[in-house]
């Protein structure tokens, strides 16, 4: 089979298990899946359409499926296209030679077969992964759009008595969920959220008094038990006021904490003081400073028209108001509110416990006195690590921090042994030859979730799940990358187990397309420059956090970034 080749290309979908994230544009090894197929295509084929938003053409009704989208692919088509190669946007691996396979495997296979379907790595037949011919698919689709009703799924075209399946192997692996796209090798520091949400299990709940939880995760809404105030009270030391003045003096004074029943009749007043309940009849109240009393009588002032310290029940909240939603972090002064609202226990999880692990056979303790033996260092980056997880969201850490050797024996121990909720360990992240986590992590059956991150410094670094539920979160070893990932992927650690909801701080930065790097986002320093901005630092040396000092805190700035991109500025200790 010969004749003119044209492609389309569908991005149709919704990405639903992509949280309806873009897809075409998902960036993996640096390139937008999209650009990575239509670069494929374009090799073969004299005529290439995408389909999807900010495509070529649009399927007719949006959203409505490969079906449609090949439909309206084909009315794309130059009428001397007589080959049609379907591709998904999702295929970052893809290249030419995939597509010139299918081709051969098309013209080689006779009149008899309409079309060649790639089959991935796993055996599963990749039904928009295809080389048709383009009289055959047009009748397919015709033939099915007689019959009405809903589209169908894109497999409904193919028959094993029209095509020929082709294993093309690792070019054909697709990216449908955040796993797949972990697979694929370090992912956009953008992504580490959504791929760790997805990877790791959320954090069991439990109930626990306000004060008792400040620092875990709200699991459910925290709705308020009473109302506030719970009565109607005053808001300041004064006068409860009952009908029109002037008013004259009846009954004792009113402290706080008085609960005994009382009235005021019209024209009548008392004393009140901030926060006491008002005796029944009370139409207003009046502070001190706005009032003239003669004697027993109770003027007002001219400064008191339209004031009114009478605070009415629920004036702030009824009860049954939502104080804050699931994924709230409980402060302190959320803790408070919910003491006030009448809530005694609320159901949270974490905080996340951390267990601090620093490895190198080269670092010795910070206190080490001098001389240093020869090709020893201290440890400058354990002993503050604590207070930078801290900031992200952890437990302050228990217990002093510890030490594993450089062997594949001592780590597998250390995953054995360590019991909090998420092992950091820092250094042996890399793949050098005295870097044995991989291995050990081999060895104790754990699941890796993310390894790698495309961010400098900190790139080389590793979230694995262990068989019974515990995290490692892996941290590179120099000084400065360390803090920069921890403060970073480890408040995404903190999110994905405990569904903690954050909105991230942004800010205008100075010159980002300066700072931005095209395949990675960087993590610099962020100084207040006393205008009410930012001074970041464009050039960091990662072997120590000299160029964290004066730095409160960290700009992300994103890969790619251009003219008046903001950046996220994160607080790191």
């Amino acid at each position: 089979m010969t004749g003119a080749v044209a492609a389309i290309v569908l991005s149709g979908g919704r990405a639903s298990r992509l949280d309806g994230q873009d897809k075409a544009r998902l960036r993996v090894g640096g390139r937008a899946m999209i650009d990575s197929v239509t670069a494929a295509a374009a090799a073969v084929a004299d005529t290439v359409v995408t389909v999807g938003p900010g495509g070529t053409v649009r399927e007719d009704p949006p959203w409505a499926g490969p079906v449609a989208g090949l439909i309206a692919g084909l009315r794309a088509l130059p009428e001397s296209a007589e080959v049609v190669v379907v591709l998904p946007c999702d295929l970052p691996d893809l290249d030419a030679d995939t597509l010139r396979t299918l081709l051969a495997s098309l013209a080689s296979a006779g009149s008899a077969t309409s079309a060649t379907l790639a089959v991935d790595p796993r055996g599963r037949d990749q039904y928009l992964l295809a080389a048709w011919d383009r009289r055959a698919l047009t009748r397919r689709i015709a033939a099915i759009a007689r019959r009405g009703g809903a589209p169908p799924p894109v497999r409904a075209l193919y028959d094993d008595e029209v095509l020929v399946r082709v294993r093309v192997g690792d070019p054909a692996r697709d990216v449908d969920t955040w796993a797949d796209l972990a697979g694929r090798g370090p992912v956009a520091l953008a992504h580490v959220g959504p791929v760790l949400r997805a990877g790791l299990p959320r954090a069991g709940t439990g109930e626990r008094a306000p004060l008792a939880a400040v620092g875990a995760v709200l699991a459910a809404p925290l709705v308020a038990a009473d109302p506030m105030p719970r009565d109607r009270v005053s808001a300041m030391d004064g006068y409860a006021l009952a009908g029109p003045g002037p008013w004259r003096l009846a009954g004792p004074p009113r402290p706080a904490g008085d609960g005994s029943i009382a009235a005021l009749a019209p024209g009548t007043a008392c004393v009140v003081a901030t926060g006491a309940l008002v005796p029944d009849g009370t139409s207003r109240v009046l502070r001190h400073e706005l009032v003239a009393v003669t004697g027993t009588e109770v003027t007002a002032l001219p400064g008191a028209d339209g004031v009114d310290d009478l605070r009415p029940t629920g004036e702030d909240w009824a009860a049954g108001h939502e104080l804050a939603p699931e994924g709230a972090t409980l402060d302190a002064a959320l803790a408070s509110a919910a003491l006030s609202a009448g809530v005694e226990a609320v159901t949270v999880r974490g905080p996340v416990r951390a267990a601090i692990v620093t490895t190198g056979d080269e670092v010795v303790p910070a206190a080490t006195p001098s001389p240093l033996a020869p090709g020893r260092i201290r440890d400058t980056v354990g002993p503050l690590l604590g207070a930078v997880l801290a900031r992200a969201g952890f437990a302050p850490p228990a217990g002093a921090v510890a030490h594993c050797a450089d062997t594949t024996e001592a780590m597998g121990a250390l995953l054995a042994g360590a019991t909090a909720d998420v092992v950091v360990l820092v250094g042996a992240t890399g793949h050098g030859v005295a870097d044995h986590l991989r291995s050990a992590l081999e060895g104790a059956g754990a699941r890796i979730v993310l390894d790698g991150v495309r961010v400098r410094p900190g790139g080389s670094q590793l979230v694995a799940l262990l068989p019974d539920g515990r995290v490692l979160l892996g941290l590179p070893g120099n000084p400065l990358a360390a803090v920069a990932a921890a403060a970073t992927t480890g408040r995404a650690v903190v999110d994905a187990l405990t569904g903690r909801r954050r909105t991230p701080v942004l800010a205008t930065v100075p010159d980002p397309a300066q700072l931005a790097a095209p395949n990675r986002s960087r993590i610099l320093p962020a100084r207040p420059d006393g205008a009410g901005g930012w001074a970041i630092t464009g050039r960091v040396r990662t072997a120590h956090l000299a160029d964290l000092t004066g730095a409160p805190a960290l700009a992300v700035v994103p890969e790619a970034a251009g003219p008046g991109a903001p950046a996220e500025v994160l607080d790191w200790i």
